[in-house]
Order: C-alpha cells, then structure tokens, then sequence
C-alpha cells in the first residue's frame, strides 16, 4: 500500500526528515536485500561498534547508499550507469572540493529521483 502512487510525498518527506534511513524500510517493502551480504552478518556490526562508534556510524551510512541505490535500481531511475557502480561514490569522496560537490549531487540525486519514481507508479508494481 505504500508503494501506491499516492503515496510519494509521504517518502520524500519521510527521506528528508530521517536523513536517508526511511529508505531501510522502503528497500525492505521492494525487497532489495540479500541473504549473504555484508549487512546481514553481525559480527561485523558488532565490531563496528566495538571499535568506537566511528566504524559503525561509517557502516550505516554505507548501508544507507547502497540499499538507496538498490530502490533506485528497482524503480528504474535514470543515470543508473553513473549511480551503481562503487568508483564514482569513491572517487566523490576522495577527491577534494569538487568531488565532494559531486558526491553531495549524488546523494540528492538518488534521494529525490525515487521518490519521482514513485510518483509515476513504478513501485505500483512491487505491491503483493
């Protein structure tokens, strides 16, 4: 019912409101997760937190863009040649000044453009 049409505003808000982490719930209603990827072991978040909280603040917000991109993907947006691939969000990070302007584009891209998405009805056909 939430993948409905109708029902766009209601992720765009919910996107810019929680920073990104309502996608976790949207990539679970499109069902994008796997069973063995990195996210599903615990012992790795169990580390992360072991080892100060840095490590682990840095796994979420990895786990946030790759689960974004995965939505993205699903509902068929544009560019996927550019977003889905690792270098450019690499490269975005480690170049200075421009590939942080570029990295931040990135980020507003994929945020914004499933919720368009989703405002055309391409997650209509993901609703069981």
């Amino acid at each position: 019912m939430l993948l409905k049409r109708s029902f766009w505003w209601f992720w765009l808000i919910l996107n810019i409101l929680t920073g990104g982490i309502s996608t976790l719930f949207l990539g679970k209603l499109l069902n994008v997760y796997e069973k063995n990827a990195w996210y599903t072991k615990w012992y790795y978040w169990f580390l992360g937190i072991f080892f100060m909280i840095l490590p682990a603040l840095i796994m979420l917000i990895v786990l946030i863009i790759e689960v974004t991109v995965k939505v993205c993907l699903k509902l068929d947006v544009p560019f996927k040649n550019i977003y889905k691939y690792p270098y450019p969000w690499l490269l975005g990070i480690i170049i200075p000044v421009i590939g942080w302007a570029f990295f931040v584009i990135l980020v507003v891209y994929v945020n914004l453009f499933y919720a368009i998405k989703l405002l055309e009805g391409n997650g209509e056909k993901f609703i069981k």
